[in-house]
């Protein structure tokens, strides 16, 4: 179970807290549990389930079997450069035998 800490809370704010949780026949922390509960009803919550794969993974796996011809290579290496030319920011280059060392300080 999570744990919250609320800090800077006002001393008003937790004496009406304390009165309504009285009330209600239960502690603090169970009136401020039942009062978190209800403001989270409806809201949506992500799933993240491990089993499932990404679109990354997806797309690799359709396509890790399909190569690049030479002139394909060429090809796409000449729109990099041409991307690269055009934008203040560059593509890196992750082939290259530099990359690691002159990246590896960021």
């Amino acid at each position: 179970m999570a744990q919250l800490t609320v800090r800077k809370l006002g001393d008003d704010v937790k004496h009406r807290l304390e009165a309504r949780a009285a009330r209600h026949g239960r502690t603090l922390e169970a009136e401020a549990r039942v009062i978190l509960e209800e403001a989270a009803i409806g809201e949506a919550v992500p799933v993240w389930r491990n089993e499932e794969k990404g679109f990354g993974d997806l797309m690799y796996e359709a396509f890790k079997d399909v190569g690049l011809t030479e002139e394909e290579v060429r090809r796409f290496n000449r729109g990099i450069a041409e991307i690269n030319s055009r934008w203040e920011m560059s593509i890196p280059d992750f082939e290259a035998a530099d990359f690691e060392e002159a990246n590896s300080d960021k």
